[in-house]
């Protein structure tokens, strides 16, 4: 017998004690030979038992029994071991492949793991009981619940036919449980069948079945239909009966949703009152969804530390839970957290953020988006923010020791950051118009779509004035929302601005600059604003105007879209002034701006000081022993900010 730890001999020491013969196990097995794999997983790692002699001792169907006590007392790792360890002593036990594609569904979200292993599972019982249909009780239960395991591991997997298939073949045999209504509804949803999703929905509410799950998804068919304000009252029944379940109910879902149907007709204050709700619940982190969305509303009022919030309590919730793999959110959360950078002025990590959205896989059975609309909300922000890098390096003055080669350098990357932005921008528009066909993400703040709707307006211009009008007209004869009018009228004007239409670009903006609302529309207000003011001359009254109003709303914004802000400037050495000619600021003392410049000399050290008279901005000072490096380091404290 060979000993090759302290550890083993403690071990068998206990077995000893309890009786258990050591001739039991072979004679060169150590507790390394029972390291437990996951043989369809080759990125598994070993674990090793708390005690795997006895564990060896044991059946698979003992084991199998003792993998569904550690299920239902949480443990869900242990119970895993269990079933590998009874898949290593019998293979073809399907109770034990058919409970690891459980465990990958629920507790890890290893989708295509758990599809093979129900695959295999319902192989493996063909092959002892032969194929369906089946006359025993046992069995039939057996069978349904592969099929529905197998529903829901294509659902997750993106693969809705073939989750309707295995629905329907589920129906064929005359199952039926009370899940089953509110599934079915939800995949035919996913596969366009609106009218017919609404109708087993409503026919399952009727027929007994799991009222939460079933009103829920009824809620969701009535507001794609159009049908909000019932809507609205599907989605409080589904929230009261998930109160009423206490400790069982899962109230954060409904409560998401019909915080989404206010958001839609623009109450925001009462949306996110429902996900504020939702991500302070148990089960306020079962998915991103809550946490994105309040991102997003406090994105479109510009508070991006709120957003930023949002998303870290959201990561911090789900790190309680080990096991997933984060294939639900991790593309959703990079999204969010380059569009909170991009609105930061920190556009080089914004941009990290998007290219990482772009590579990492995210599933969407669960939710009503579709991987067409991530590609076109990653595309449509990682050209945004390529387009404001490009134009705000242009404000920024170039360090006086930076070599030939190196300007050589940033000016070619601006070059590409530019032409990439162009060309992500066409790639979104044609995906929208071929792909989605603008059905429903021209419709403002659709609730599926992944677009910034307060920026859509930069993709838009890219179209011909009139296609635009065409759709547009289309949108607002069927669309009777108030407010959703000021974000047509943005786009009209900002491709009026765009397409040689100059005084009705102005005309349109500035009529609907005075009609939006704070706080809730901050970020087209904004955007509007510096649209608008980058096409006007700098020294008219409106360009300071604006580019003042729109620095009170997001400070890092101006010099993304071009637009430099206008100061006072005080101080003895009117060396500043040239090389402030090259940065954000505008040096204008033919009147009296809020902002105002101090500079200053001791010895050998330069400082700058930004200040506003009335107080409305943080106080900004810098010193150095180079005045453009002090210009440059004043510029980025003043329009960069850290949410």
């Amino acid at each position: 017998m060979k000993f090759t730890s302290f550890a083993t001999a403690a071990a068998l020491s206990v077995l000893l004690f309890l009786g258990i013969p050591l001739a039991a196990f072979s004679q060169d097995q150590t507790l390394q030979d029972y390291n437990i794999t996951d043989p369809f997983d080759p990125n598994d790692f070993p674990f090793q038992a708390d005690s795997p002699q006895l564990d060896e001792l044991k059946t698979s169907e003992e084991l199998i029994s003792e993998a569904e006590m550690l299920f239902l007392d949480d443990r869900p790792l242990d119970g895993r071991t269990k079933l590998l360890l009874a898949l290593k002593k019998d293979p073809e036990n399907y109770r034990a492949h058919s409970m690891l594609a459980g465990y990958y569904i629920v507790h890890v979200g290893h989708y295509r793991l758990a599809l093979r292993y129900i695959r295999k599972a319902q192989e493996l019982f063909e092959k002892q009981y032969g194929p369906p249909p089946y006359s025993d009780y046992e069995l039939q239960n057996v069978h349904s619940h592969h099929l529905h395991l197998l529903s829901q591991a294509r659902l997750n997997l993106d693969d809705y036919p073939g989750a309707l298939k295995a629905l329907d073949e589920y129906e064929s045999y005359g199952y039926y449980k009370d899940w089953y209504p509110g599934s079915r509804a939800w995949v035919l949803m996913k596969n366009g069948n609106l009218n017919e999703a609404i109708k087993v929905a409503r026919l399952g509410l009727l027929a007994g079945a799991e009222p939460g799950r079933t009103l829920n998804i009824l809620g969701i068919l009535l507001s794609m239909t159009g049908q909000r304000e019932q809507s609205l009252e599907v989605f409080r029944q589904a929230i009261s009966h998930e109160f009423s379940l206490g400790s069982y109910g899962q109230p954060a879902t409904p409560l998401n949703n019909i915080g989404e149907v206010y958001r839609e007709i623009f109450q925001e204050d009462a949306a996110e009152k429902s996900w504020l709700k939702a991500t302070s619940l148990p089960d306020g982190c079962e998915h991103v969804l809550p946490s994105l969305n309040l991102a997003t509303i406090q994105l479109e009022r510009l508070d991006l530390s709120r957003a930023k919030r949002a998303i870290d309590e959201f990561e911090t919730c789900v790190a309680q839970f080990p096991l997933r793999n984060g294939e639900e959110h991790r593309a959703l959360v990079h999204l969010a957290r380059g569009r909170i950078l991009t609105q930061a002025g920190q556009l080089d990590k914004g941009i990290e953020h998007f290219r990482e959205a772009k590579k990492r896989t995210q599933w969407f059975g669960k939710i009503g988006t579709d991987e067409e609309d991530l590609t076109a909300g990653v595309l449509s922000s990682l050209a945004l923010a390529l387009e404001q890098k490009s134009t705000r390096e242009e404000l920024f003055p170039t360090p006086k020791d930076l070599s030939i080669y190196a300007r050589t350098l940033r000016w070619i990357q601006r070059m590409q950051d530019s032409v990439e932005s162009w060309w992500l921008r066409r790639r979104t528009l044609q995906l929208l118009m071929r792909k989605l066909n603008w059905g429903e993400d021209l419709y403002v703040r659709n609730t599926d779509s992944l677009l910034e709707y307060g920026y859509l307006g930069s993709l838009l211009s890219l179209m011909p004035a009139q296609t635009l009008e065409k759709r547009l007209r289309i949108e607002r004869d069927s669309d009777g929302r108030g407010n959703a009018e000021n974000y047509y009228e943005a786009y009209l004007g900002e491709n009026y601005l765009k397409n040689g239409r100059f005084n009705e670009g102005v005309q349109t903006l500035e009529t609907l600059i005075s009609r939006l609302r704070l706080p809730p529309d901050a970020a087209l207000k904004a955007h509007v604003e510096l649209r608008l003011a980058s096409r006007l001359s700098p020294k008219s009254k409106e360009y300071r105007h604006l580019s003042e109003d729109a620095f009170l709303l997001n400070r890092p914004s101006l010099p993304s879209y071009g637009v430099r802000l206008s100061v006072n400037y005080s101080g003895p050495d009117d060396r500043f002034l040239r090389i402030l000619d090259d940065s954000p600021f505008l040096v204008d003392n033919s009147y009296q701006s809020d902002f105002l410049l101090t500079s200053g000399l001791e010895g050998e050290s330069f400082s700058l000081r930004f200040t506003s008279r009335t107080g409305r901005t943080p106080v900004f000072t810098v010193s150095g022993d180079n005045i453009s490096t002090v210009i440059s380091k004043l510029a980025e404290e003043v329009f960069q900010i850290e949410p």
